[in-house]
């Protein structure tokens, strides 16, 4: 199979990946409500622990709703591994800015590095939906820490923007 075949195959079988914006979209909403409810130290923690519960929610719903196997190609597998792990070395700048009690740019260092782990996804998928919402949570991360400046609410609503650009975009993907 071909590059652009297994692509297409892809796309189609996991309906642009829907599920996982709309869990991690659900997740990172979550944090938002959890900042607001209960200060922007557990509405950090929520962002930075979402991962934990969006992983098996968007796993769970590209699986409910798959249309068919996935395709396989052992490359193409092994850059899907390659994409969703680089994300994991935002972490010890995360947890070194929440011990030093940062939560508003640990929250946004997260968002953008969300932001950019996307990119590579219109790609993959074949769609420009991944990299608008991208381009959404990138430049709305930075004018809310513009116009607010890390803030006490300003978490929460980078958490509120990246959950609503994520859900927006899976709804996106599953129409398309």
């Amino acid at each position: 199979m071909d590059v652009q075949e297994y692509l297409r195959e892809l796309a189609q079988v996991n309906r642009n990946g829907f599920g996982f914006l709309l869990a991690y979209g659900s997740t990172w909403l979550a944090a938002a409500v959890l900042g607001w409810r209960f200060g922007e130290r557990v509405g950090t923690y929520a962002a930075l622990f979402q991962g934990m519960v969006g992983l098996p929610l968007g796993l769970l719903l590209t699986a409910a709703a798959a249309d068919g196997p996935r395709p396989q190609d052992a490359s193409l597998n092994s850059l899907s591994i390659y994409l969703s792990m680089g994300q994991l070395l935002i972490l010890p700048l995360v947890i070194v800015l929440v011990t030093l009690e940062r939560y508003t740019v640990a929250v946004a260092a997260l968002a953008v590095t969300l932001a950019v782990h996307f990119v590579p996804y219109s790609w993959l998928y074949s769609t420009p939906i991944y990299i608008v919402v991208a381009a959404v949570v990138a430049v709305g991360t930075a004018v809310l820490i513009a116009r607010k400046g890390p803030d006490r609410a300003t978490g929460g609503r980078i958490c509120a923007l990246t959950g609503a650009a994520l859900i927006l975009g899976g709804l996106a993907a599953l129409s398309s």
